[in-house]
């Protein structure tokens, strides 16, 4: 079904600010490919409802509490966070780290940290609730890619490509497609310093009901304290939180 031309105008406005969180409306105007008469008048409405608020100062817009509001709402009534949230804190308590949970959005091909519980150790490692990351670079974005079809990843690797993001990325197609046949036969996918220098972290799959994996949970830790021959124990309560989310979700 075609989308009504308005909300469409709209929606293309609320995605300009996902890569740029300020912007005045020749900006906005140029991201969408809208004239600047319909980005004004969306801004000026989306502003009367708290949709978006203006700087006083540099006269640009910026998203508004409101767009929080409903966003902490959907967060609290998901339940896969809900579920989630008793094993990810008896997790992050066991490693001694934070834990994460991620999902794969298939639309924008995304991976989204979905809830989070910080480490209660004085380091922590803070990847921000509703962040997004590109999918190859990271323990959860790994294990979602590796129980995706193979088109699917395919796809992803050719249109996104690997890009380097530290000196430990994995750029290579073929080393990446044998790191995720690693994951699938390991159950589960780390990330040695490949998204953030100093930083690692370990991620297992979480499956519905069905048998489908729908999310990743991981802990993130500092580099320095992880140890080639402490990674099979943190894997392995990395992998127990997955299977017990699992089966609380009715796997």
């Amino acid at each position: 079904m075609k989308p009504a031309t308005s909300i469409e105008k709209v929606c293309k406005v609320f995605h300009a600010f996902r890569s740029k969180p300020s912007m005045g409306i020749t900006e906005v105007a140029e991201r969408t490919g809208l004239l600047c008469s319909d980005v004004h008048r969306i801004l000026r409405s989306l502003q009367h409802f708290g949709f978006v608020s203006q700087n006083p100062r540099t006269k640009k817009y910026e998203l508004g509490l409101e767009l929080l509001k409903l966003g902490h709402l959907v967060h609290e009534r998901t339940e896969l966070c809900g579920v989630a949230r008793p094993y990810m804190r008896l997790l992050s308590e066991a490693a001694q780290a934070t834990a994460n949970l991620a999902v794969f959005d298939p639309q924008e091909r995304e991976v989204l940290f979905v809830e989070q519980i910080d480490s209660p150790a004085e380091v922590q490692i803070r990847l921000r609730i509703g962040r997004r990351v590109s999918p190859h670079a990271t323990s959860v974005g790994k294990v979602l890619l590796a129980h995706l079809d193979s088109e699917t990843v395919a796809a992803i690797v050719r249109d996104l490509g690997l890009p380097k993001i530290t000196r430990y990325t994995i750029t290579d197609p073929a080393q990446f497609e044998k790191e995720l046949e690693t994951i699938r036969l390991q159950g589960y996918g780390a990330d040695r310093e490949e998204a953030v220098i100093g930083a690692c972290c370990m991620g297992a799959p979480v499956r519905n009901h069905e048998g489908k994996v729908v999310a990743a949970v991981s802990i993130s830790m500092m580099a320095a304290h992880v140890s080639r021959a402490e990674e099979p124990q943190l894997a392995s309560l990395v992998k127990t939180a997955g299977a017990n989310i699992s089966k609380a979700l009715g796997y």
